[in-house]
C-alpha cells in the first residue's frame, strides 16, 4: 500500500525534514499535524507571550487626578479582572450586568492555550510511537540497520540485508494467536469471543493503529476549531468566512472588530480613605493586534489541516483493504531482481506470490516493507524482498518435499528453473500440491 503521498513527492526534502529524525514512519499530512503545526503554535506563544509580559499589554486612559502609581495600579487591575467591549456608536449601559455580558476573558490566557493546543496536536503521534513499539519488531532500528548498508562493503552489505530479511521473516511467522500465563486457555477463548478482526494475531496490527492515529489527527484538527470557539466565545469557527466576505466586499475586516477589539472598557473600585469610588476606564489592548492576526492564520491553518487529514483518512481507508496494491508492491521489487518475469507468470507462480503476500507477509509485513522503502531506497529494498522471497520459497519447498533445494548461484531462484529458463517440472509439481489454507 503506497503510504507516501503525492505531496511528499512534490515537496521533496522540504516535506520530509523534521529536525534530526533518521527514520520517517509517516507522510507529509501527518507531519503537518504533529510537527509543523506545533512549530507554528510555539512561535505564536513566543510572539504573544512577549507582547504580554515584556511590553505593555494594556494601557488605560485615567483621570488626571490619579497619581502615576494609581495609573499603574489601574492598568494591572484591568488586565487581571478582564475588560468588556461596547461598540463606539452605542452608549455605555448604566446597569453593570449588561456591561459584563460582553466581557473579554481570553487575552491573558492565549500563550497557555496555544501550548495546550500544541500538546493536543502531539498526542496522536505519541500514541503511534507507543503502540508501534509494541508490535514485536524494532521498526526504527531495523530501518537504520538497512540504511547503514550503503556504507558497508559488498560482503557486509549482503550479510546485513540477509539478517534484516530473516528478522522480518521470523516476525511474520510468529504472528499467531498465543497466550501464556494464568488461565491462558480461558483468556484465549474469551479473546476469540470478543475478536474484531484486528490485532497482531491477524497480521493487521500496524495498519489498524495507523488508521486509528490518522482518525485522531483529523479529530484533533477539526475539534480544535470548536475548542477555540469555546475559549474565545465569539463564533470563531465562522471567523474565516467573515474575514473573506469583508475582504471581497472591500471592507476593513479588522477595524473595531468585535472578536478582537483594540479599545475596551474597564470598571474598578478605588478605595480612598472611607470612600469607595467607582471608575469606568477606557483601555487599549495592543496585544489584540497580535491575537487577531494569529487567530485568523490559525483558523485558516486548522481548516486546511482538517481537510487534508480527512482526505488522508479517506485515502487510507480505501487503499488499506485492497489486495492489488500490496501485490504490485512486491512484484515491483521482484522484477527488479529479474524474478517475476513474464515467462514465469503462470498460474503456479501467481499462486505462490499470492500466498507470499496474503498469508505470509499480510498487511503488517507489507506495511513494514513499504515504510522501509520510503527510508532506504529501491536498491536496498529490492535486495531485502529478494531474500524474503527466497526464504519463503525454500520453506514451502521443504514443507512439501522434506528437503531444501540448494541454490545454483547468487540468484537462488534459478535453481528452480530448467535448462530452457522455465520452472522445473519438480517445482511446478510442488506448487500444484500447495494449498491456501
Amino acid at each position: 500500500m503506497p503510504y507516501a503521498t503525492f505531496l511528499d513527492k512534490v515537496l521533496g526534502p522540504i516535506g520530509v525534514y523534521e529536525g534530526h529524525r533518521t527514520v520517517f514512519d509517516d507522510n507529509f499530512v501527518d507531519r503537518l499535524c504533529h510537527y509543523y503545526t506545533i512549530i507554528g503554535l510555539f512561535f505564536g506563544t513566543i510572539l504573544v507571550g512577549t507582547a504580554e509580559y515584556v511590553g505593555n499589554p494594556i494601557e488605560c486612559w485615567c483621570p488626571a487626578e490619579l497619581s502615576p502609581d494609581e495609573v499603574k495600579y489601574v492598568n494591572f487591575v484591568c488586565w487581571v479582572q478582564n475588560t468588556y467591549y461596547i461598540p463606539p456608536f452605542k452608549p455605555v449601559p448604566y446597569e453593570y450586568e449588561f456591561r459584563y455580558s460582553n466581557t473579554i476573558f481570553y487575552y491573558q490566557w492565549v500563550p497557555l492555550i496555544l501550548l495546550i493546543m500544541a500538546v493536543i496536536c502531539k498526542f496522536p503521534r505519541l500514541v503511534w510511537k507507543y503502540m508501534s513499539n509494541r508490535c514485536g519488531v524494532g521498526i526504527k532500528k531495523l530501518v537504520e540497520l538497512a540504511k547503514q548498508t550503503h556504507l558497508n562493503s559488498k560482503e557486509d552489505r549482503e550479510q546485513k540485508l540477509k539478517f534484516v530479511a530473516q528478522y522480518i521473516d521470523k516476525w511474520c511467522l510468529n504472528v499467531r494467536a498465543h497466550r501464556s500465563g494464568i488461565f491462558a486457555p480461558t483468556r484465549e477463548q474469551a479473546a476469540s469471543l470478543c475478536d474484531i478482526g484486528c490485532g497482531r494475531h491477524h497480521g493487521n496490527y500496524l495498519i489498524s493503529i495507523r488508521i486509528m492515529v490518522r482518525i485522531m489527527y483529523f479529530a484533533v484538527s477539526f475539534g480544535l476549531l470548536f475548542f477555540l470557539n469555546e475559549f474565545l466565545q465569539n463564533d470563531i469557527y465562522i471567523y474565516g468566512y467573515d474575514v473573506i466576505n469583508k475582504f471581497l466586499a472591500g471592507q476593513d475586516w479588522s477595524l473595531n472588530h468585535v472578536r478582537f477589539p483594540r479599545v475596551t472598557l474597564c470598571d474598578f473600585d478605588l478605595r480612598q480613605l472611607s470612600n469607595i469610588q467607582r471608575y469606568t476606564m477606557q483601555c487599549v489592548l495592543p496585544v489584540n493586534l497580535y491575537n487577531e492576526k494569529l487567530f485568523i492564520i490559525l483558523w485558516f491553518w486548522m481548516t486546511l489541516i482538517s481537510v487534508m487529514s480527512f482526505l488522508n483518512v479517506l485515502y487510507t481507508l480505501i487503499v488499506a483493504p485492497m489486495k492489488k496494491p500490496r501485490k504490485n508492491f512486491i512484484k515491483k521489487y521482484l522484477r527488479l531482481n529479474e524474478i517475476y518475469e513474464k515467462r514465469e507468470r503462470d498460474a503456479l507462480t501467481k499462486k505462490l506470490l499470492q500466498k507470499f503476500v496474503e498469508l505470509h507477509l499480510k498487511h503488517d509485513g507489507i506495511f513494514l516493507l513499504q515504510l522501509m522503502s520510503n527510508n532506504v531506497g529501491s536498491a536496498v529494498m529490492g535486495d531485502i524482498i529478494k531474500h524474503l522471497w527466497d526464504l519463503y520459497r525454500d520453506r514451502q519447498f521443504q514443507i512439501n518435499n522434506g528437503t531444501v533445494p540448494k541454490p545454483a548461484d547468487k540468484n537462488s531462484y534459478v535453481s528452480y528453473r530448467s535448462s530452457n529458463g522455465t520452472l522445473s517440472k519438480e517445482y511446478k509439481k510442488t506448487l500444484a500440491n500447495e494449498s491456501f489454507v
